[in-house]
C-alpha cells in the first residue's frame, strides 16, 4: 500500500545517485575500449548526447532523452555505454572477444567496429583511450602472450581471491590506447562486469588527476619568481624612511599579490580536482583486492611509484601558492601600517603648521581691524567736520569742541559694528 507522504523533491534523485552508472554484467571473453572526452570550458554538455542519437539513428536505435546522463545501446556488432560526469564524458564500447588461443588478445579492439566518422566528429578532446581484453584461461599466472606488453614495464597482479588475474604497463600503444588484459579464471559475469569497470575506471581517473601536473610545472618557475622578489622587497622595508619609498613598496608588494592570487585562481580548481581523483584511483584499487606475483609490482605499486610524486609535485604547487599569499598578504599588511603611521605624523605635521597660519592671520586681522576703525572713524569725522562746522553755536562752544567730544563715541561705535559684523556676517 502506497501511503502519501511529503517526499522531498530531491528524494528520488538522491535514492537513484547509488544505482548512477552501475557496472554491466560481462561474458568472457569480451573486447572493451575506453575512451574519456574532456569537454572545452563552455562547451554545450548536450551535445555528447546529440552526437550518440545520430548513431543511434544510423543504425535503427531508439534515440536517448536529451540530457541524458547515462546511456547503455545495442547496435548489433557492437554496444555502448555513455556516461556524463562532471568535466568529461566517458565513452565504453564492447564487443565479443578473441579466445583463449589467439596470439594478440588486442588484435580485434571493440573500437573497431564503431563507424570511424562517427568518432572522429565525437565532442570534447580524448584524454583517456585504453583496451581491456577479458579472456578464459585455464590455469591462474599464465603469462601474457608476447609482444603485448614492455616487458620492463610490466605490473600484474591476481585479482579477487585468484579469480582473474590483470596485466598491464600503462604505455601508449601504436594505436594510441593503453592495454589492459585481465585473465578469467572462473569469474561470474558480475564480477567480470566490477573489476572491467574499476580498471577503466583506473586509467581514467588517474589520467585525469595528471592533468593537474602540466600546470603545476608550469607555475612553479612564476612561484620561485615570485618567492624572489617577495624576498627582496622585505629585506628593502626596514631600510625605508621616507613615505614616498614606502608607498612604492606597497605598489610593488600589491602587484605582486595580484599575480599571486590570479595563480591560485587559474590553478585552484584544477588542483582541487586531481587531488579528488587521486582519491578515487585509490578506491578503485582496492576494489581490485590484488595479490602479488611473484616478482611483479602489483598496480598499486606501480600507481604508487609513478602518480604519487607527480600528485606531491601538484601538493606542493598549491602549498607554495597558499604560503606566498600569506606572506604577501602579511607584508602588505605591515606595510599599510607603516604608512598608515607616516601619513598620520605628516597630518599632524600638517595641521600645526596650519594651525600657526592661523594665529599669525588672526593677529593680522586684529591689526587690520585696528588700522580700518582708524580710517572709518577719520573718514566719518572728516564728513561731520564739514557739517559742524559751518553751524552757529552759542557761547564759547565751537564746531571744532563738538568734532572732538564726537572722536571717541564714533571711534567706539565703528568698533562696535565691524566687531559684529566678524562674529556673525552678514550674509
Amino acid at each position: 500500500m502506497i501511503r502519501p507522504l511529503p517526499l522531498h523533491p530531491d528524494r528520488d534523485l538522491l535514492a537513484g545517485e547509488l544505482h548512477a552508472r552501475p557496472p554491466l554484467p560481462l561474458a568472457t571473453p569480451v573486447a572493451i575500449s575506453r575512451l574519456a572526452n574532456v569537454n572545452e570550458p563552455g562547451a554545450d554538455r548536450g551535445a555528447a548526447v546529440e552526437h550518440l542519437a545520430v548513431l543511434c539513428r544510423r543504425y535503427g536505435v531508439t534515440p536517448p532523452a536529451p540530457g541524458a546522463d547515462f546511456v547503455l545501446a545495442d547496435f548489433g556488432r557492437f554496444s555502448l555505454r555513455y556516461e556524463r560526469h562532471t568535466e568529461f564524458d566517458g565513452w565504453t564500447f564492447f564487443r565479443a572477444g578473441p579466445d583463449a588461443s589467439a596470439p594478440d588478445p588486442f588484435v580485434e579492439p571493440a573500437i573497431d567496429a564503431v563507424p570511424t566518422d562517427w568518432l572522429a566528429d565525437l565532442p570534447g578532446r580524448t584524454l583517456v583511450a585504453c583496451h581491456i581484453a577479458v579472456v578464459r584461461t585455464e590455469g591462474e599466472d599464465e603469462p601474457p602472450p608476447p609482444n603485448c606488453f614492455v616487458p620492463d614495464n610490466l605490473a600484474g597482479a591476481n585479482l579477487s581471491a585468484g579469480a582473474a588475474t590483470c596485466w598491464t604497463d600503462f604505455r601508449l600503444g601504436t594505436d594510441g590506447f593503453t592495454r589492459l588484459l585481465l585473465q578469467d579464471h572462473g569469474m561470474t559475469p558480475a564480477l567480470a562486469g566490477r573489476l572491467a569497470q574499476a580498471l577503466w575506471e583506473i586509467e581514467t581517473y588517474r589520467m585525469l588527476a595528471l592533468l593537474a601536473l602540466p600546470a603545476a610545472r608550469a607555475v612553479s618557475g612564476e612561484l620561485g619568481r615570485a618567492s624572489e622578489q617577495l624576498a627582496a622587497i622585505a629585506s628593502r622595508l626596514p631600510g625605508l624612511t621616507a613615505l614616498e619609498d614606502e608607498r612604492h613598496a606597497l605598489e610593488e608588494l600589491t602587484a605582486l599579490a595580484t599575480s599571486i592570487e590570479q595563480q591560485a585562481a587559474t590553478t585552484a580548481d584544477r588542483f582541487s580536482a586531481a587531488r579528488a581523483y587521486h582519491v578515487l584511483v585509490g578506491r578503485r584499487l582496492q576494489v581490485l583486492r590484488e595479490q602479488r606475483l611473484h616478482g611483479l609490482p602489483t598496480l598499486s605499486e606501480y600507481l604508487e611509484r609513478r602518480l604519487d610524486p607527480a600528485m606531491s609535485t601538484v601538493d606542493a604547487a598549491r602549498t607554495r601558492i597558499q604560503t606566498l599569499s600569506t606572506r604577501c598578504a602579511r607584508a602588505v599588511e605591515l606595510l599599510r601600517a607603516r604608512v598608515a603611521v607616516a601619513q598620520e605624523a605628516q597630518t599632524q605635521k600638517l595641521l600645526a603648521a596650519m594651525a600657526d597660519t592661523g594665529r599669525a592671520q588672526l593677529k593680522l586681522q586684529e591689526t587690520v581691524e585696528g588700522l580700518s576703525v582708524a580710517a572709518i572713524s577719520y573718514y566719518v569725522l572728516s564728513l561731520l567736520g564739514y557739517a559742524l562746522k559751518p553751524l552757529s553755536w552759542p557761547g564759547a562752544v565751537t564746531g571744532d569742541a563738538v568734532l572732538a567730544l564726537l572722536v571717541p563715541l564714533v571711534a567706539a561705535f565703528v568698533w562696535v559694528r565691524m566687531r559684529r559684523r566678524r562674529i556673525r556676517p552678514v550674509l
